[in-house]
């Protein structure tokens, strides 16, 4: 075996070995960015869920789609639209009311608002002011959605499509309270943007040379946020 094989041979091992420890840095930021965030979603679903259950006495004073808009803003639109959902559903257990035909409206009229967010955050870096444009938005549509069902579900289908604007007028001063202080909770939340660039960094392979005579590898990695 002439040297040159020799040499051919000692790159492709060191290439080898080269991609293997590149492939378990990569996994290793995934997993760790993974867990930061799975544990952040967690700690903001606690606080929506806690949130609705302390002020369920307060009418129309919850702060889930706020907490939630952030969360779409700050993780993602899976994120944002399962915070959403999942905190109506889950605080339904506890709160006056329980569950009900209501429950399904309430979680996607969080949910969309949420994912919504996400969306934005795909396209942007987000601001507080984004926080608080799109929590009044997504109040709105949750109050269009509960009415809209409430009336239809109230006092059935032909009668609740005429009855709607009444509807709309006498539940008003409920929805300007739901919208005023959540734009009160969206200020609070502007805080959870800090943690988007923490969370949101990941590791990708940027290219990876052949071997050279000399038997070294070339390899290239780039920290970049995939919201970019």
């Amino acid at each position: 075996m002439d040297s040159q094989q020799i040499l051919i041979q000692k790159g492709q091992k060191l290439k080898s070995e080269t991609e293997q420890k590149i492939t378990s840095v990569v996994q290793n930021s995934i997993l760790k960015s993974e867990i930061k965030n799975l544990l952040m979603f967690a700690g903001l679903l606690s606080l929506a869920v806690g949130g609705r259950i302390a002020l369920q006495f307060v009418p129309s004073v919850e702060p889930i789609i706020p907490i939630a808009i952030a969360t779409g803003l700050a993780l993602g639109v899976r994120e944002g639209f399962a915070l959403g959902g999942s905190a109506y559903i889950i605080s339904n257990f506890f709160v006056w009311g329980l569950q009900g035909p209501w429950t399904i409206f309430q979680a996607l009229g969080a949910a969309i608002p949420g994912a919504a967010a996400g969306l934005v955050g795909k396209t942007k870096k987000p601001s507080s002011r984004d926080i608080i444009v799109l929590s009044v938005l997504g109040t709105i549509f949750f109050e269009i959605v509960m009415n809209f069902s409430g009336s239809l579900m109230g006092i059935g289908l032909f009668t609740g499509l005429i009855g709607l604007p009444l509807y709309f007028l006498t539940s008003l001063p409920f929805s300007t309270v739901h919208i005023v202080s959540n734009i009160a909770f969206a200020k609070l939340c502007s805080p959870i943007l800090k943690l988007r660039g923490e969370n949101n960094g990941k590791i990708k392979i940027v290219s990876i040379s052949r071997a050279n005579a000399s038997g070294t590898t070339t390899v290239r990695l780039l920290e970049s946020n995939p919201n970019d």
